[in-house]
C-alpha cells in the first residue's frame, strides 16, 4: 500500500508471475447455520488497471497485457499455490475448472486479456468455484489505462440469493452482470473479502483507489448471537420467574388453608370449652334430665311436635321449672354433628322473642334441649 494505494502486483518491469491479494483483517460472516440467516452485503470500490510504470520507458502500444483483477470471497486464510497469470490469485492449474472445499471462491472479475474460458479480452464476470464464469458482460473499451479512474458497486441479495456487478466508466453507460449463487452452499460460514490480481509473462499494475464494504451479517451478526443470547437468557428468566410466583402462590394457599383449618380448630375448641365449662347453656347428663322429668314420664309431657317431645322439669340449678325437649335424631357421628350445629347456632341467639336455651345433654341415650319454661309457649 503506497499513499493510501493498495498495489495488488509489483510496480517492476522484470517481475513476472506477480500475485498479490488484499482481504479484510478479520473473517466476515457470511450465514448463520445456527439460526440459517445469510448476509445481505454490498461493496463500492474504486481503481486502477494501468500499464507498466512510465518511468520503465515502456509504451503501452509496444507491450502486452496482463493478467486480470478480482473482487474475491473465499475460506479465511487462503492463498493457493502457483496461482498467478489467468488464474486470478485464486485458482491454480489443477482446480480451476472445480474447486471444493478450502479452494472455493465466488469473485467478480474484471478481465484484460483473453484466457482460455473467456470470450473477450475485456470484460466483467462472475466466478462461483471456477474460473470459466457463470455470467459476463463485456466491455466495449479496455480496463487498461493510464488514467481513467473505474468504479465498481457488486452487492449480495440473501432475500433473492442474486449476486450483482455493475462497472462504471467515464462516458460509457455501467456494465451490469448478475448471476444466483447459494452462498449456503458455495462457501463457508466465514470467509475472506478482498481483491486479488495476477500477471504472467505480460505485467500490468493492479491499483485499489478506495474501498467501502457492509454487510448485514458482518456486524450484525455477532449482535444477533447476543440477541439470541439474551433471548434464552431472558426467557428463562420469565419462566423462573414465573415458576417461582407459581411456587409461592401455592405455598400461601396451603399456608393459609393450614391456618384456617387451625384457626376452626381452635374455634371449634374454645367453644366446645366454652360448652363444657357453663358459659351460656351448660351441659347435663342424661341422668340429671331424666329425674327431672320423673323419667320422661307421660303426666310431665307438654307437647308432642314434629322433631321431639317437649316435658316439663324442674332442676337443682334453675329456679323455675323448665322445658325440656327430646329430640328424634339418631345417636350416630351425622347426628351427633348436626347437634352440636344447632346448639352452637340457639346458644348465639338473643332476642326477647325467642325462648331461651339453658343446656343440653348428647348421651347416647338421647339428644335433649333445655329450654326455660315459658306459659302457652311452643319449642318448635
Amino acid at each position: 500500500m503506497d499513499s493510501g494505494v493498495i498495489e495488488l502486483t509489483r510496480n517492476e518491469i522484470h517481475d513476472f508471475f506477480s500475485v498479490g491479494r488484499a482481504s479484510y483483517t478479520r473473517p466476515v460472516p457470511l450465514w448463520d447455520k445456527a439460526t440459517g440467516e445469510v448476509a445481505s452485503f454490498s461493496s463500492n470500490f474504486t481503481f486502477q488497471i494501468r500499464p507498466e510504470s512510465e518511468t520503465n520507458q515502456v509504451q503501452l502500444r509496444d507491450r502486452c497485457k496482463g493478467d486480470d483483477m478480482a473482487f474475491f470471497l473465499s475460506p479465511y486464510p487462503s492463498k493457493p499455490p502457483n496461482s498467478y497469470g489467468k488464474n486470478l490469485a485464486l485458482f491454480n492449474d489443477s482446480n480451476n475448472i472445480s474447486t471444493t472445499g478450502d479452494d472455493r471462491v465466488v469473485a467478480v472479475e474484471f478481465d484484460t486479456v483473453l484466457g482460455d474460458f473467456d470470450a473477450s479480452n475485456s470484460r466483467v464476470g462472475i466466478d462461483v468455484n471456477s474460473i470459466k464464469s457463470k455470467a459476463y458482460t463485456n466491455v466495449t473499451r479496455s480496463m487498461v489505462t493510464d488514467d481513467a479512474i473505474m468504479a465498481a458497486e457488486i452487492s449480495y441479495d440473501a432475500e433473492t440469493g442474486v449476486l450483482a456487478a455493475r462497472l462504471q466508466m467515464e462516458g460509457d453507460e455501467p456494465y451490469n452482470v448478475k448471476w444466483t449463487v447459494d452462498m449456503t452452499t458455495a462457501l463457508p460460514q466465514d470467509v475472506a473479502v478482498g481483491f486479488s490480481a495476477a500477471t504472467g509473462m505480460c505485467i500490468e499494475l493492479h491499483q485499489v483507489l478506495s474501498w467501502s464494504f457492509t454487510s448485514t451479517l458482518d456486524r450484525a451478526g455477532t449482535s444477533s448471537r447476543w440477541r439470541r443470547l439474551v433471548d434464552v437468557i431472558v426467557s428463562s428468566a420469565v419462566v423462573a420467574f414465573v415458576a417461582l410466583l407459581c411456587a409461592v402462590a401455592v405455598i400461601l394457599v396451603r399456608r393459609r388453608r393450614m391456618w384456617q383449618r387451625l384457626h376452626d380448630s381452635d374455634d371449634e375448641e374454645h367453644e366446645q370449652a366454652e360448652f363444657e365449662r357453663g358459659v351460656g347453656p351448660r351441659r347435663y347428663r342424661y341422668g340429671e334430665l331424666a329425674a327431672a322429668t320423673k323419667d320422661f314420664a307421660d303426666e310431665e309431657k307438654l307437647e308432642r311436635g314434629d322433631f321431639g317431645n317437649v316435658y316439663r322439669g324442674s332442676l337443682s340449678d334453675q329456679d323455675r321449672p323448665v322445658a325440656i325437649k327430646m329430640l328424634f335424631m339418631e345417636s350416630s357421628a351425622q347426628g351427633r354433628r348436626e347437634f352440636d350445629s344447632e346448639v352452637k347456632i340457639i346458644s348465639r341467639l338473643r332476642h326477647r322473642n325467642l325462648v331461651q336455651l339453658l343446656g343440653w345433654s348428647d348421651s347416647r341415650r338421647g339428644l335433649l334441649l333445655v329450654y326455660e319454661l315459658v306459659s302457652e309457649g311452643s319449642l318448635d
